[in-house]
């Protein structure tokens, strides 16, 4: 090697002394500023002097200063615009104006591990514009996607601040395993909430869809990936960010009842006339109660998001503060959350860089459960809610009916509940170059919890009803860490042959401990859940829920290659091993693979004289990934406790409560994706088409066994299938493309479809298993019950009487008995558990979103929906074995359309205070089509002639913004239901006995809508 550095050094010299004028023009120092369309200078565009290393970045002002060979080549990269070479020819000055890249397809796409082209991406992965996701300010950015990213289900589980949200990708797989989805955050598993993570703080979010994007993340990813990259600092001058807003929060639709006159209407037909002197009274007088309008209360919505960045070439530095408080509509209930982030890149050296992320999240979150709606909206109209001297009427109902005053809960003295949650996710990494293209990084993270979870329920509320008091308290919390090695390599040859290889070897574990310890008669009310040891000890008792210790670890070794062949040719070739604690010894390991082919049409020679298509690219990808999220104690089996007799004293003793299996193993997805990108007319319409199968086999499912073996808990097994399958559709159009400060009209829209169903259970001689809702050939959510054919009518009482019946009552379609020659059901005149049958499932036809953005001059406006096209929804509002919608008369009720011979309707039967609930689930089904507008706004963004007199550089944007206003094509809200996105799965009651996966909509805090004015300034 030395020999011929000094051979090339004696030629170079040679040809010096040969020709002078070389020397001339052997190096030159360039300089320029780089600019937008607009003339707007561009920070931290990056100037590469073509075929070297040698490189810089534009400053703040968008100015370059660079050293190079006088005859070489100059390369201007930069998200979002199309890159640029200008050959230097001995010149000293270049100024560059960049064009904005519609497609993007040179922007930069985190893909797990790395990053990569748009272009040169493979797998079905969605990068989601997180400048769209504050379109709906929420406390949390899920709520944001909802109906922005195809093949993406997002659903609001509760209405309360600060609620849960489910997540699906591509639907759902598992059975009893979890179908949740992984989030990565700066490159590491995150085990936290989403609400743990401020909006102001996501830099990109992308969602890896396919098995062939996913199998680097192995089991984790079974489910599909959320790539979340937080904001980091740029070289240059300080950055000062601040974007905040104040809102209202107000009750969207409230829970229509009944009002006294319909009230007394509706008691009448129930044949129900026993009532109190005080609604007696209320009758004479002609007065009336509206329980709902004296407890709802307007909310408030504060957000302050506050993020200082900068440094210099080597240091980079990044630090951001949050604060979001929004009280509910409901006294007692709200969700505060304080954010503090810090983010720093060192380079040391040429060579090394390292770097530390530290996010920190400490939330509360009030009255996350307790609810008074059902004495606030069951409660008769004629009550009276205070007593002539001015005090609370305590008591309003029946004395039958124990239902306390749901104006008690004013009193924050009689109750309280409230969850506290502190976390800490940190990132650390290191990385180092080795060679030309060739680095190792160390990737290490360490996620930290806290929760505490305390309630307290007085006697005297419409919680306990006049039982004794109740406490809880409730500790957890979790550790867990990851160390990943990388080794990565990047080289393009010959400029035609890109190359891109990483593997990796990587430890994760995770430690959870909680603790929960109950009480009842607590003493006092002001004690609350503070002092156990002032209750007698005969009151507090330590549940065996909530009380648990865990710990689980994974290792794991990927591989990946990708090649791109003259940006025309691409192949993905990924693969991976995982080894888990979860499973059995000898079934802990597995390796799965994929591959992805990707061919850019776009860039063949044949396209190149036309200019309609602007992009085309046909993406495949196969691969297999894993699941083992199940209990990390499966495979032992359990002991649970009991307390027997002995004597004439109780005795502590164990039972077992669940079988061990040692041979239990993965449950695995394999994965079809066929795909294409397009755009035409330069951009003006783009979009993608993805078409999928998914098949999982060795389901981890917990079988039943017979009474005879004595053991109540399920044995796990790797047992039964499903398939999966879907088409997503992404269409964006430009519809008015805007000169300088001219009008200009956006669209984008997707729909996605799925249809998932269970090829095989337990036993291929099984095909249902009714109690928990499993039907081979139907979805995995299917409802399975009797069918509602409408209400018997006058002048069909023979027929129904021979069901047992009489007009008023429910219809039943029956068809239990034999079946005629072409094999249509024949009835038997009678409705048993033989004519139920699966009559829909939570699964809807399709889904999706549209959104539409406008501006002109300074101003925009954008509109956001989401909508969801069939689907059935198990309202237990509407169920009368939920108590509300009862029909008997001896409470209010939903106001529904019921049966009386003058009003002979198919809607609800006919009030009767003796009411059979047998079979009346059937009431609650309904089509759970929607369409929503989740949010409209409107903004201004102050000109440069404006803000520069305040501040050189700075933007200023004023908008406002009314989230979640309108709801149409519902036949839900239609019915008299307040909001068709669901609250729960399954009902927990037996008396309505739904299977857990159903998707329920049930009486809690009614939907909201927000009002909210806000301000973004950047300096």
């Amino acid at each position: 090697m030395k020999i011929t550095t000094f051979k090339k050094q004696i030629i170079y010299v040679f040809f010096l002394l040969l020709l002078p004028a070389w020397t001339f023009a052997q190096t030159v120092t360039v300089k320029g500023t780089i600019t937008d369309e607009q003339g707007e200078t561009l920070l931290g565009v990056n100037v590469k002097e073509v075929g070297t290393s040698n490189g810089t970045i534009t400053n703040f002002e968008g100015k370059y200063e660079i050293k190079v060979a006088s005859n070489s080549s100059l390369v201007f990269t930069y998200i979002g615009y199309k890159s640029k070479t200008v050959q230097v020819r001995g010149q000293q000055t270049i100024n560059v104006r960049l064009e904005s890249d519609v497609l993007g397809l040179d922007e930069v796409v985190v893909v797990g591990y790395g990053v990569q082209k748009k272009s040169d991406i493979t797998g079905s992965i969605t990068s989601v514009d997180v400048s769209k996701i504050r379109d709906v300010p929420s406390s949390s950015i899920t709520k944001a996607l909802q109906g922005k990213t195809a093949g993406v289900e997002i659903q609001n589980m509760s209405t309360r601040p600060g609620g849960d949200t489910r997540i699906r990708i591509r639907g759902e797989r598992s059975l009893t395993a979890s179908n949740d989805p992984l989030i990565v955050v700066d490159g590491i598993p995150f085990e936290g909430s989403l609400n743990d993570i401020a909006s102001d703080d996501v830099a990109s979010l992308e969602v890896l869809k396919d098995a062939s994007a996913t199998v680097i993340y192995g089991s984790r990813g079974a489910n599909g990936v959320i790539i979340i990259t937080t904001k980091r600092g740029k070289s240059g001058e300080v950055k000062v960010t601040y974007n905040g807003y104040q809102g209202i929060t107000q009750v969207a639709r409230e829970y229509p009842v009944y009002n006294a006159e319909e009230f007394v209407n509706f008691r009448t037909v129930a044949g129900y006339t026993d009532y109190l002197p005080d609604e007696k009274e209320s009758m004479l007088l002609g007065r009336e109660t509206y329980w709902q309008g004296l407890l709802y209360q307007t909310g408030q919505t504060s957000n302050h998001e506050v993020n200082i960045s900068g440094g210099t070439k080597a240091s980079q530095y990044s630090v951001s503060g949050g604060y979001y408080n929004e009280t509910g509509v409901m006294p007692g209930m709200g969700y505060k959350r304080f954010n503090l982030r810090f983010a720093l890149d060192q380079e040391i050296g040429k060579y090394v860089k390292v770097g530390l992320t530290s996010m920190n999240s400490y939330a509360i979150t009030d009255g996350q459960s307790a609810s008074p709606l059902w004495s606030l909206v069951s409660l008769s109209p004629l009550a009276t809610p205070y007593k002539t001297d001015g005090t609370l009427n305590e008591r309003p109902g029946y004395p039958t009916e124990e239902t306390y005053n749901p104006l008690t809960v004013l009193d924050d003295t009689r109750w309280k509940e409230q969850n506290r949650r502190m976390a800490s996710f940190n990132s650390l990494y290191g990385e180092v170059k080795l060679y030309d293209g060739l680095k190792y990084r160390l990737n290490v993270g360490v996620d930290i919890s806290d929760g505490k979870y305390n309630n307290y329920y007085g006697s005297n509320t419409s919680f306990r009803d006049g039982k004794a008091s109740s406490a809880q308290v409730q500790n957890n919390d979790n550790l867990s860490y990851t160390i990943e090695n990388l080794l990565t390599y990047d080289k393009t040859f010959a400029e035609k042959h890109r190359l891109g290889i990483t593997a990796m070897y990587s430890v994760q574990e995770k430690e959870s401990t909680s603790s929960r310890m109950d009480a009842t008669n607590i003493p006092a009310d002001y004690l609350q859940y503070n002092n156990f040891a002032l209750v007698d000890p005969l009151n507090i008792s330590v549940p065996s829920s909530n009380n648990n210790y865990s710990k689980w670890g994974l290792i794991s070794y990927m591989g990946r290659i990708n090649y791109a062949y003259e940006d025309r040719y691409l192949v993905t070739i990924s693969g991976r091993a995982d080894g888990s604690s979860r499973l059995a010894p000898g079934n802990q390991w597995h390796s799965y693979p994929a591959v992805a082919l990707g061919w850019n049409i776009v860039n063949e020679s044949f396209m190149k004289e036309q200019d309609v298509v602007t992009n085309l690219k046909l993406r495949a990808g196969y691969g297999q990934t894993s699941n083992t999220s199940v209990n990390p104690y499966s495979t032992l089996g359990g002991l649970s406790g009991a307390v027997y007799n002995f004597g004439s004293t109780g005795v502590k003793g164990y039972y077992v409560s669940s079988l061990p299996n040692t041979k239990l193993g993965w449950e695995y997805t394999t994965s079809t994706n066929l795909g294409v990108d397009f755009a035409f007319f330069k951009g003006r319409i783009s979009g993608s088409v993805d078409a999928f199968l998914q098949q999982t086999h060795e389901l981890l499912l917990g079988k039943s066994l017979p009474p005879s073996q004595g053991v109540p808990g399920s044995y796990m097994e790797n047992i039964g299938s499903t398939q999966n399958k879907g088409l997503e559709v992404v269409l964006n159009g430009t519809i008015i493309r805007p000169q300088s400060d001219g009008f200009g009209w956006d669209v984008s829209a997707n729909v996605s479809i799925y249809r998932g169903k269970i090829l095989e259970l337990q036993d291929p001689s099984i095909t249902q298993d009714i109690g928990n809702g499993w039907f081979v050939g139907q979805p995995l959510s299917s409802i399975y019950d009797y069918v509602k054919t409408g209400i018997w009518q006058l002048g069909e009482e023979t027929e129904a009487a021979t069901y047992g019946a009489e007009p008023g009552d429910i219809k039943f379609l029956d068809f239990a008995g034999a079946t005629d020659e072409e094999g249509n059901p024949i009835a038997d005149g009678k409705i048993t558990d033989a004519d139920r049958r699966v009559i829909g499932s939570s699964e809807p036809d399709f889904q999706g979103g549209f959104s539409s953005y406008w501006t002109f001059k300074g101003f925009d406006l954008s509109v956001v929906t989401y909508f969801r096209v069939g689907g059935m929804i198990a309202s237990t509002v509407h169920m009368p074995n939920a108590y509300f919608n009862r029909l008997d008369g001896r409470r209010n009720n939903l106001k529904v359309d019921y049966w009386t011979p003058e009003n002979p309707t198919n809607d609800m039967p006919k009030p009767d205070k003796n009411i059979d609930a047998n079979r009346t689930n059937v009431l609650g089904y309904f089509d759970g089509s929607f369409l929503k507008v989740r949010s409209i706004n409107f903004g201004y963004n102050f000109s440069k002639s404006i803000t520069d007199r305040i501040s050189k550089g700075m933007s200023l944007r004023l908008y406002g913004t009314v989230t979640d206003p309108f709801i149409f094509f519902s036949p839900y809200v239609d019915a008299g239901g307040v909001d068709p996105e669901p609250t729960g799965t399954g009902s927990g009651t037996d008396a309505i006995s739904l299977p857990t996966r159903t998707l329920t909509v049930g009486l809690t805090t009614p939907p909201t809508r927000k009002f909210i004015i806000g301000l973004n300034v950047k300096f």
